[in-house]
């Protein structure tokens, strides 16, 4: 389960804060809440600190992610190599 909280910063900007486990439905959610944003052009911080778990499909996510929104606080989460 996964908590998605949106805070925008001003018209171009969006900070993403997910909470508890991304796993492979959470990603769906993730994945629908970042695509509406980029779509609107706006930058998305995605702020993964208040994981607490992280499975390989989110692990896939965030690396499919990476390079179209800024990740902060996942450090832990990408370098892990089980779930």
């Amino acid at each position: 389960m996964i908590y998605v909280k949106e805070e925008f910063m001003g018209n171009d900007s969006v900070a993403i804060h997910a909470d508890g486990t991304l796993d492979s439905e959470s990603v769906l959610v993730l994945r629908k809440t970042c695509e509406h944003h980029l779509k609107e052009g706006k930058v998305v911080i995605l702020n993964l600190k208040g994981l607490l778990h992280i499975t390989r499909e989110g692990r896939k996510f965030l690396q499919e992610v990476k390079d179209k929104v800024f990740l902060e606080n996942s450090n832990p989460f990408l370098n892990e190599q089980n779930s």
